[in-house]
């Protein structure tokens, strides 16, 4: 692929993104909005636990096999490989299946015995979301096949616009026929929408037709795939679980009403995850390819994702910054209170975003496991601070302990990367 169909493609698909995540965003926040009208700040709070706790098992399942996808389907493609393609998404989800439900019979155990649950005759909400850990693990395969293709926009809509308009839509009808939901069944619907987007995602990659699902035993590589793998979701899950730790220690530790004040101010700060991921996503199939063609290439890729992030970004933290306090105001009374929290997150995902590239660069040049190091000690020394923090500032404190973690990161992967010799060319 030649650097000019590169540029296009990213010019492309970063205009189709950028209105997808703008329009996707705001379905978001109108979900949410509505959903915090109906429910309670208590089981608005489960209900963002137990969606965080299905979509973080859902990618840990799949041992990496969603954030190695574009590393190894990329190429493949371009080679017209696809039977490889099926082979790869065979492979680890099947892996993806047995861990799940090993997953899900392991918390229905702990839910019989009513472990997190003070009432006798009702289950945590986890019991319920961990129905949607195999369903999110496939939605995971499906998006970064797509994603491998260069279809970014069959990829991103179903579920940035599709899943939250499905689920406020769900919700209204169970609101309109009943007058209520209750968390149970919010999570409940949650899990089908799920499943019909999963569903609308298994079309789509049949429509594009880059699966070939007849076996090659020659086309397998599980140990290779692993070997990537592996280290790249111990990176990603380290920080996705920094991310939502805050959640759980909040849970434990904090009032309870803070729960869902927090994540409404982590929904709000979100939107700067939601801006690196997506273009995450639009680079990602060209990384290793750019890799393989030298040092150039390669940077010349690096110099153009750089800017396209930085140009998304700019807009989304000054939108934030802005308007934050109003927006939470829009949740209803008490929301408030989060603003602090939101301001604080929002500086801290800004940092994260600003070595997302350097993190990319150093796990497809095979450094993962330094980025996976960086990750892990985040996530301790986070930890470490929820513990004393939220006690005393509650979800202030949460917030702190995650901006402070997040940018001591970002600034150390920043520096690995820069003092970090390239590779020779592939040529």
């Amino acid at each position: 692929m030649s650097a000019a169909n590169d540029e296009f493609y990213l010019r492309r698909g970063a205009v189709v993104l950028t209105l997808v995540m703008g329009l996707g965003y705001l379905v978001d926040y109108g979900f949410n909005l509505g959903l915090t009208r109906v429910l309670s700040a208590h089981d608005y709070g489960d209900f963002k636990v137990a969606f965080a706790f299905s979509y973080f098992f859902g990618l840990a399942v799949l041992l990496g096999g969603d954030r190695a996808a574009p590393m190894v389907l990329a190429p493949a493609l371009e080679r017209g490989e696809r039977r490889r393609v099926g082979e790869y998404l065979r492979f680890y989800y099947r892996g993806a299946l047995l861990l799940g439900g090993g997953l899900i019979l392991m918390t229905w155990g702990l839910s019989l015995l009513h472990v997190g649950s003070s009432d006798a005759a009702d289950h945590h909400p986890l019991a319920w979301g961990v129905v949607a850990v195999p369903i999110n693990a496939a939605g995971a395969l499906l998006s970064r096949t797509l994603q491998s293709a260069r279809l970014p926009a069959r990829a991103a809509v179903p579920w940035r616009l599709g899943l939250p308009l499905l689920q406020l839509s769900l919700f209204a009808i169970v609101v309109a026929t009943r007058g209520s939901l209750s968390a149970f069944e919010a999570i409940v619907l949650s899990v089908l929408a799920t499943t019909l987007i999963v569903v609308w995602q298994a079309l789509e990659v049949r429509r594009a037709h880059v699966v070939d699902w007849r076996r090659d035993s020659n086309a397998r590589s599980p140990r290779r795939w692993l070997g990537a793998s592996v280290p790249m979701m111990g990176s990603f899950l380290v920080a996705l679980a920094l991310n939502q730790s805050d959640l759980y220690f909040l849970e434990a530790l904090g009032e309870d009403a803070e729960v869902g004040h927090y994540a409404a101010a982590a929904t709000l700060a979100h939107f700067v995850p939601l801006v690196q991921v997506s273009m995450i996503g639009l680079i990602a199939p060209l990384v290793k390819p750019a890799i393989d063609a030298g040092l150039e290439r390669s940077r010349a890729v690096y110099r153009r994702a750089a800017w396209l992030l930085f140009i998304c970004l700019v807009p989304t933290v000054g939108g934030l910054v802005g308007f934050g306090r109003q927006l939470l105001d829009l949740y209803g009374p008490g929301y408030s209170v989060g603003h602090a929290a939101l301001l604080l997150l929002v500086l801290g995902n800004l940092g994260w975003a600003s070595a997302a590239l350097s993190s990319l660069w150093l796990q497809y040049r095979g450094a993962a496991g330094i980025v996976f190091r960086v990750s892990a000690a985040t996530l301790v020394v986070d930890s470490a601070l929820n513990l004393v923090l939220i006690p005393r500032y509650g979800l202030t404190g949460a917030a702190a302990g995650t901006a402070t973690t997040l940018l001591a990161a970002a600034t150390v992967v920043l520096v690995v990367h820069a003092g970090r010799p390239a590779p020779p060319s592939a040529s």
